[in-house]
């Protein structure tokens, strides 16, 4: 058994006695992402690959395979997930690494069932997409030529022997065996493509004596004038030893301490001070601040190793608490409540190693500045990549993390939760300091879905089986998973499902969170919003179209039709066509073609998710969270997103902004009244002035109304109401509509329209659009254009597009 670390606080440091290179990085890296070549095993031909990437991808890139998006291709594809693949590159090891007393190759992603060979020794079997994997090689590695081969055993014929053994069938099917992103398998609004391949990151390793093996920043306590922390070393060392490990903050040495090292792992803390810390604050409530700190072990002069991490210093709480309405569900932040506005995160390809730095960057950004201040990691894709966490840290975007288990039931041996264990832990090590991490979830709807979906029926299962079964899910999603946050992350919250009751459950809108459905699945309309308010809503959608653009990627002119194949094949739900088009007859007029329906596919979506979010936001402080379904797309498709696959954003994205405003005007009809809400996110009371107007579609005023107000901070309260048919004043209701602004001391802080009537009903009068310029704003080249134009009357919903 290893010794922790003895601690002594002296300020000279002595040599490891363990020999050493004067390497002054500490340890050389060499990344492996040349020279791959891959095949299928069966056919044997060898052709060019890329690493990070994955089957599908390289089958692309070779001319073998046509673009898996387009038209019905992804039909044809499906022979790839039956099959076995393998990789191979050749490296040289440099001097300096073998001269090292270790060598070891790190994994930082195998999808999935892989068997890996260096020089013709198997050094490694992984099963588990979302694990990092470290081998040792040294004694294998050879200073030229070396081989390095991995071996993909597909990943639907690995778990056939596994799946014929249990004795019945689980929901979700085989796919619950493997440890990979459930999405791969199709989903409702994903493809099929069962991939496999290298799909993160692999390096070559060297070090002497000791490293770094993990690296976190606690945070012990946190006031205005100090924040006290502590650096937690976790190193590994291969002989026994003396280090000096030291903690610099932005650049310079803050704290050392003199450590005597055993073999094998030691754990090691070094306390120190941020005076007058700047607090991380989520956006739009503050700056989000965040501070470089490194952990350095050191033998004399030489450096070992070196750690790095940027954290924030903020506190995040889950409050759950009885209340008049049942049990709170919200996030404490700073001490202070926060109404979270965000949506629901996927991945952003079904290939994901084609995501570009740039695709992450500019997806964060617009969920920043739509207001967003939260986005939830939904459990059925994965664990995402370290520059997702940091872009989230930088724009103040808090982080809710389902680990990966979605709408389905798993198996409860011991080596499957063994692995979900190591997977656990890992995921948990990697994230945890981050300042954007606020919540662990254990899964997607499985609780909803085995107390309300029907699956002992529909399994056929005995009392015994639903008993082993439900047995398994709480090994795993009340036991190992809570288990794991409470050892590694203990600071923040562990929540063991999502919702945590079904929305046919009635206490689904008095406890916990909430996953609302009746609207889409089960036809309501979007009125329901209104009264559907639970405590926290963290799904509910509408689907759309994305934009022409976009589909003329994927679909031929011809083709171009809601009932081709092709928009058959990029529609995944069921019913999704026909849902769309019922909710369009009861809102708006029939589209006159296909453009036209994919426009105002996207106004209904945003319209009902208007409806939504308003209606919790007025809830506040008894609903606290509004987060959409779904924010991004894995490919190009009809989908609940707010940004397709190409990055167009849809009308949804502008909606949202203004719903999430910092501050919100709210007009809504309430059992014939008609009531204007102000609500506001902001920690500090302002003075505004509240205008109404009643206008006609002409621009003609019929009356207005003006007020001082003085705005309550984090509040919600309704300033202004009246009698339907008196805000009316005899006018026709189709031809009217009540203009909302709040103006605060920077101008016009919040604006919003209510109408009478639903679109199809409106009395639309035509128009003739005046251009009165496209001028270019800013320096030139910037791509930025200034665009005007005016209408004699109202123009509703205008949508404005420029090719490329």
């Amino acid at each position: 058994m290893n010794r922790p670390a003895l601690l002594v606080p002296l300020l000279v440091s002595i040599a490891l006695l363990a020999s050493s290179c004067n390497e002054p990085s500490g340890r050389p890296t060499l990344l492996l992402d040349r020279g791959w070549e891959f095949r299928w095993v069966s056919e044997g031909k060898w052709r060019p690959a890329s690493v990070p990437g994955c089957v599908h991808t390289d089958l692309l890139a070779a001319g073998i395979i046509g673009d898996p998006f387009f038209g019905t291709n992804e039909s044809g594809l499906q022979w790839i997930e039956n099959v076995d693949w393998e990789y191979r590159t050749v490296f040289d090891a440099p001097p300096e690494f073998l001269a090292r007393e270790r060598v070891e190759i790190e994994f930082e992603g195998l999808d999935t069932y892989a068997d890996v060979y260096l020089n013709g020794v198997l050094v490694l079997r992984a099963d588990n997409m979302f694990r990092e994997w470290r081998v040792p090689c040294k004694r294998i590695l050879r200073e030229r030529g070396n081989e390095l081969r991995v071996y993909f055993h597909s990943p639907v014929a690995a778990v056939e022997p596994a799946w014929d053994a249990l004795g019945c069938e689980l929901p979700g099917g085989p796919r619950v065996l493997t440890r990979k992103a459930a999405y791969h398998y199709g989903w409702d609004w994903a493809p099929r493509f069962v991939t496999s391949g290298i799909w993160r990151p692999v390096r070559l390793r060297a070090w002497n004596a000791a490293r770094i093996a993990d690296f976190r920043i606690v945070q012990k306590s946190l006031g205005e004038k100090t924040a006290e922390l502590a650096a937690v070393f976790e190193v590994e060392a291969s002989a026994p030893g003396k280090a000096f490990l030291s903690v610099r903050r932005d650049g310079r040495i803050v704290a050392s301490v003199f450590a005597i090292l055993a073999p094998g792992t030691n754990v090691a803390t070094v306390d120190f001070t941020i005076p007058e810390p700047r607090l991380w604050w989520p956006n739009g409530l503050g700056a989000s601040e965040l501070y470089d700190v490194s952990g350095e072990i050191r033998s004399g002069d030489l450096i070992l190793d070196v750690a790095e991490k940027r954290i924030g210093l903020r506190t995040v709480e889950l409050v759950r608490e009885r209340d008049e309405a049942g049990e709170s569900f919200y996030f404490r932040v700073n001490g202070v409540p926060v109404f979270m506005k965000g949506a629901n995160f996927v991945p952003m390809d079904s290939f994901i190693p084609r995501v570009t730095d740039d695709h992450y960057e500019s997806l964060v950004a617009a969920a920043a500045g739509a207001g967003m201040n939260m986005l939830r990691v939904w459990g059925g894709g994965v664990y995402e990549s370290e520059l997702f966490y940091d872009l989230c840290d930088e724009y103040g975007i808090l982080v809710w993390q389902d680990f990966m288990f979605a709408c389905a039931m798993y198996p409860g041996d011991e080596a499957f939760l063994a692995n979900v264990r190591e997977e656990a832990a890992g995921v948990v090590r990697r994230l945890r300091n981050h300042p954007c991490l606020a919540l662990w979830c254990g899964n997607n709807e499985i609780d909803e879905g085995w107390h309300r979906w029907g699956w002992q029926r529909q399994y056929g299962y005995s009392a015994a089986d639903s008993a082993r079964i439900w047995e398994d899910y709480v090994r795993l999603f009340h036991e190992l998973l809570p288990g794991v946050v409470a050892e590694l992350d203990p600071e923040t919250a562990y929540w063991p499902s999502s919702p945590r009751h079904g929305r046919g459950d009635p206490r689904s809108l008095t406890e916990g969170d909430s996953h609302y459905w009746g609207v889409w699945h089960d036809g309501e309309p979007f009125e329901a919003f209104l009264e559907k308010v639970p405590q926290f809503m963290s799904e509910f959608g509408f689907q759309s179209f994305p934009s022409m653009a976009t589909i003329e990627g994927f679909a031929p002119p011809e083709a171009r039709r809601i009932d081709s194949p092709e928009m058959l094949a990029h529609q995944k739900h069921p019913r999704g066509n026909e849902i769309i088009d019922r909710y369009l007859k009861m809102y708006y007029r029939e589209p006159r073609d296909f453009e036209s329906f994919v426009y105002v596919s996207q106004l209904l979506q945003a319209e009902g998710m208007k409806t939504a979010i308003e209606a919790h936001r007025r809830a506040k402080p008894r609903c606290m969270g509004s987060l959409f379904w779904q924010l991004d797309d894995c490919w190009p498709a009809a989908s609940w997103s707010s940004i397709d696959y190409e990055g167009e954003p849809k009308a949804l994205l502008y909606f949202a902004a203004d719903a999430f405003s910092e501050a919100l005007v709210s007009p809504v009809i309430e059992n014939d009244t008609v009531r204007v809400y102000v609500v506001s996110d902001r920690q500090e009371a302002f003075d505004a002035r509240l205008s109404l107007r009643l206008l006609d579609f002409r621009g003609n005023v019929v009356w207005e109304s003006s007020r001082r107000l003085n705005i309550r901070e984090n509040s919600s309260r309704p300033v202004f109401a009246d009698g339907l048919s008196r805000v009316l004043a005899g006018e026709n209701p189709r031809r009217v509509v009540l203009s909302a602004e709040l103006f605060g001391a920077e101008g016009v802080v919040s604006r919003n329209l209510l109408y009478f009537a639903p679109p199809r009903e409106l009395d639309l009068p035509k128009t003739q659009f005046v251009w009165t310029g496209i001028e270019p704003a800013g320096r030139s080249g910037t791509g930025v254009m200034i665009v005007s134009f005016q209408s004699d009357v109202l123009v509703k919903n205008v949508c404005l597009s420029a090719p490329g």
